[in-house]
């Protein structure tokens, strides 16, 4: 396997729920990533004894007007957070993150960078280390940090750096699926 391949591989996994358990098929973890609710809820609906790629239900389109007037489908897009449990700015913006997705739709992965989860996400998953050097090449690593990513291509987007209010996110993730034109489609 090439470095490559390894470290999609490893992204995939990570983007897929990192520390699921090892009977979890492929295309369980699949159904996990567009399910929001993560992979705990694909397994209690499923059963499924096969890995057959029609037996996956193609999400139902989440649609996000954006400020030029076009629209994008919330649904091929996970935000992914990286957060700790101790630290104040999270605090404060968690509950902002948790709120906008249950009102907008879109799914959120939540990442811990100190093994503790916080009020708006107990449940965060450890981020390993190799997760964080994939997605903070560049950036400091600071929490909140979020960033979207693509459920079809992985491609990962930074949105934020820190705390803001839900207008500021909304701006901001109305900013870069702009900049993503061929992701937006018009209604």
């Amino acid at each position: 396997m090439t470095i490559m391949k390894s470290k999609t591989v490893l992204l995939v996994s990570a983007l897929l729920g990192g520390c699921m358990a090892a009977q979890a098929s492929t295309m369980d973890q699949v159904r996990a990533l567009w399910n929001p609710q993560g992979l705990r809820a694909a397994d209690a609906g499923s059963s499924a004894t096969t890995d057959s790629p029609s037996r996956v239900a193609v999400p139902k389109p989440v649609w996000f007007r954006l400020s030029n007037g076009q629209q994008a489908n919330l649904a091929e897009w996970k935000v992914v957070l990286f957060m700790q449990g101790n630290c104040p700015y999270c605090h404060r913006f968690d509950p902002v993150l948790k709120s906008l997705a249950e009102q907008t739709g879109f799914g959120v992965m939540a990442y811990t960078i100190d093994g503790q989860g916080d009020a708006a996400y107990p449940d965060a998953l450890p981020a390993p280390p190799d997760v964080v050097k994939t997605f903070f090449p560049n950036l400091p690593v600071a929490t909140p940090t979020t960033f979207l990513v693509n459920v079809n291509t992985l491609e990962a987007l930074p949105l934020l750096q820190g705390a803001t209010d839900e207008q500021g996110f909304l701006n901001r993730l109305d900013t870069v699926l702009q900049m993503k034109g061929n992701q937006t489609h018009e209604k």
